[in-house]
This record gives C-alpha cells, structure tokens and sequence, in this order.
C-alpha cells in the first residue's frame, strides 16, 4: 500500500490553483460545499464560523476591493468568493472564544475538501484587508468578529498543472519536548 492510499484522495491529490476556468459552480454542489463547512469540529460545539457567499458580480467585486492586487487578479474568474470570519465572542458565556480561528480553519478544510471532491480548484485569499471589510456585514459587534479569509472556489483552468503539495517530512513538523 502506498503512501497516498493511507489518506483520502482529496488529501493526497490537494493543489493550488494557478487561476480559475470558465463554468459556473453549481448550486447543489455550492449547497453541499457549505453544508460540509458546517460540520467541522469546533470547541464546545459553538461553531463560530460565519460566511459570506459571492456569486453575483456586485458581491464579488466587493470582495475584490479588500484584496491585494495580485490576489483579486489570481482570483478575478473564480465564479464563487466566501469570506470567512469568526465570531470570537460566541461561547455559551460570552467570553474569548479562543478556538475560534483554529475552528473556522476546520471549517475551510472541509470546505475544501469537499469541493475538490466535486472536481472544483479551490484557493484560500490571505491579502485582504481583514479590519476594513467588516463594515460591509450586519455584524453584533464587530470587535466580536475576525476575518481570516477570502476563499476562491470554480472550474480548474484548462492548463492547470494540479501538481500535489509537496508536504514536509512528517519528522520535520514533528515538535520535541524538552529533556
């Protein structure tokens, strides 16, 4: 037995996109994307992810005006853009949810997963302005949000490469106690 047969295909398969083909994402597909999202993990059950899902022009271009140039450029054909933020006040209690970014990752990962699984490119956008975009969102209390990211989801291009991530040795991610 392989290595890659040790993990699932998405997994062993997962590439960055070098850009976005032409087609839309189909709705039951997007459906089923999101529906994945939402059942990551999350400390104490709380979910604290929040979505905002752009597939009209308006709202993607939206999107684009918080992103580094380079970035609204790689994802100008993607056909669907979600802005994913955390609700970093949402524990039962009302105090830090300190888990909310680590839980709002499981999220995207499952997101990903599932739309690589459909055949979709998917790509995760860093470069935005994360303090500026939140007051284009009806938000509780917008120091109780975070934004981590802008995701890019569509067709892969025609040459897209989809060379797998080369992933570190296992032993090199490994931390060691001390002695």
């Amino acid at each position: 037995m392989s290595e890659k047969d040790l993990i699932l295909t998405e997994i062993a398969n997962r590439y960055n996109p070098v850009g976005f083909g032409e087609g839309e994402v189909a709705k039951e597909d997007l459906e089923a994307i999101m529906k994945a999202a939402t059942m990551a993990p999350s400390a104490f059950g709380e979910q604290p992810w929040r979505f905002f899902i752009a597939t009209e022009e308006e709202d993607r271009e939206m999107l684009f005006s918080y992103m580094t140039p380079g970035n609204a450029l790689w994802a100008k054909n993607a056909p669907v853009l979600i802005a994913v933020a955390g609700y970093i006040y949402g524990t039962g209690d009302r105090t830090f949810n300190y888990w909310s970014g680590f839980d709002s990752g499981a999220a995207w990962g499952y997101l990903a997963l599932e739309a690589m699984r459909r055949g979709y490119a998917v790509g995760f956008i860093g470069g935005f302005d994360r303090n500026d975009i939140k007051r284009e969102f009806v938000l509780d209390d917008e120091d109780f949000y975070d934004f981590y990211a802008i995701i890019a989801i569509g067709k892969p291009s025609e040459n897209e490469p989809k060379e797998p991530i080369k992933a570190k040795a296992l032993a090199e991610v490994l931390l060691q106690k001390k002695k």
